[in-house]
């Protein structure tokens, strides 16, 4: 996470990936300020999968690193910042975030565009945001399946730059997503950019989040895994044992 004057004086280090302590209120107002600066921002989440990935992947951990914000989307990462005496106020997710950002968008006359998910999916979030939130101004919208080419993106990001949208949420899931963003945001000439991997599929009711119970106690992985066990396993079984040894590597001094 790029280091500011008014940025967090603990930024927790969670196996190589700076987090930002913060509340949702205090995320908020700080992208507030963001927005009003001069120059492109983006933000990022990050939950137990892809801070595993992005100790693989050094594209994606340059991605976060660079990144003006990071909160903690899983509350792993809260656990995990509390296990190595760090302790997170808040999780932050990504979709909360998201839904914020909207409504503060449409308060503020701010244009928003909306890259990612399937063409229904895109589409109907921008649609029920306009009905929830009736002052919103889209600037556009694009689904997520297009070449990843140089030349492709830069097409995509030109059509953004081109709506003269004021914010970018990016649902491509990660790290597809973080690496779009870091490679194309000064061409979409947007302020403010952020991944928001699933949200538009719930957000447009193409998928049901947990159970808010399940979501207070951090169970909302489990939720997901009983849903789509074939497709997630992998992920949340092998995915969180090892970020459980990231962590212990780290609480040892290894790391």
């Amino acid at each position: 996470m790029k280091r500011r004057e008014d940025a967090p004086v603990a930024t927790p280090d969670i196996c190589g990936v700076e987090v930002a302590n913060l509340t949702e209120d205090e995320a908020i107002s700080f992208i507030d300020r963001l927005v009003g600066e001069a120059g492109p921002h983006y933000a990022a989440v990050v939950n137990a999968a892809k801070i595993v990935v992005a100790n693989k992947d050094m594209a994606l951990k340059r991605a976060l690193l660079e990144a003006d914000l990071v909160t903690a989307d899983g509350m792993s990462i809260v656990w995990a910042s509390r296990l190595l005496g760090q302790p997170l106020k808040q999780r932050v997710t990504g979709i909360d975030l998201f839904e914020q950002l909207v409504g503060r968008a449409a308060e503020r006359d701010w244009s928003v565009y909306f890259l990612g998910a399937r063409e229904e999916s895109v589409r109907g979030v921008a649609e029920k945001l306009v009905k929830s939130h009736p002052t919103l101004r889209v600037a556009g919208w694009r689904n997520g399946y297009f070449d990843e080419s140089e030349s492709e993106s830069e097409s995509v990001a030109e059509a953004i730059a081109a709506s003269r949208a004021d914010l970018l949420f990016v649902a491509m899931g990660s790290p597809v997503q973080e690496l779009w963003i870091s490679s194309n945001l000064e061409r979409t000439g947007v302020r403010f950019a952020m991944g928001v991997g699933g949200s538009f599929d719930h957000v447009s009711g193409f998928a049901r989040r947990a159970p808010r119970w399940m979501q207070r106690a951090g169970l909302e992985w489990l939720y997901r895994l009983m849903r789509e066990p074939r497709r997630l396993w992998r992920r949340y079984l092998i995915g969180n044992s090892a970020f459980i040894w990231l962590v212990a590597r780290q609480r040892l001094g290894r790391v």
